[in-house]
């Protein structure tokens, strides 16, 4: 993610169904953490694609190496 929502805190936590999603980057989504095409500054939303039905933790601090998707870089301990 390009802009770093450090006050985040935690990833977030969402089961999603299969079918392809785009996570907002801007912060200007009313669909959060979802794009809902109203894009701020330019910034475009991250695209992924979910196989079947899963919990996902997305990044809320933007340190992640695999946006959308936290990879633990902040520190935060997630359930196995």
């Amino acid at each position: 993610m390009t802009k770093a929502n450090i006050d985040a805190g935690m990833p977030i936590a969402i089961t999603l169904e299969p079918g392809t999603y785009f996570r907002c980057t801007c912060g200007g989504s009313k669909n959060l953490p979802f794009c809902d095409g109203n894009h701020r500054g330019g910034e475009l939303p991250i695209r992924f694609e979910i196989e079947e039905q899963r919990k996902v933790y997305l990044c809320s601090c933007g340190k992640t190496a695999d946006e959308p998707f936290c990879d633990k870089t902040c520190g935060v301990d997630l359930p196995a």
